[in-house]
């Protein structure tokens, strides 16, 4: 299953509350505090259910997961 950047920024807005329409596709996530890492694991759940591989903590470097284009490269390259 494909994830499209509208339906990431709706998730990611829904689970941490944050105005969205405020956060650039290459503003920084977790540097900012938008996402903290409380919020790791639900976005890893997530996003094996689009890449259809599990990952753990230790399997993913936040960097990758630091901003909306960053996360939607990470999935493009674990869906290949």
């Amino acid at each position: 299953m494909a994830l499209n950047r509208q339906e990431l920024r709706d998730y990611l807005a829904t689970k941490t509350r944050a105005d969205f329409s405020k956060v650039g596709d290459d503003d920084e996530l977790f540097s900012t505090g938008t996402i903290d890492s409380f919020a790791v694991v639900d976005l890893l759940t997530f996003l094996e259910k689009h890449t259809g591989k599990s990952h753990g903590l230790g399997d993913v470097d936040l960097d990758e997961l630091d901003s909306v284009s960053r996360i939607l490269a990470f999935v493009d390259a674990q869906s290949k």
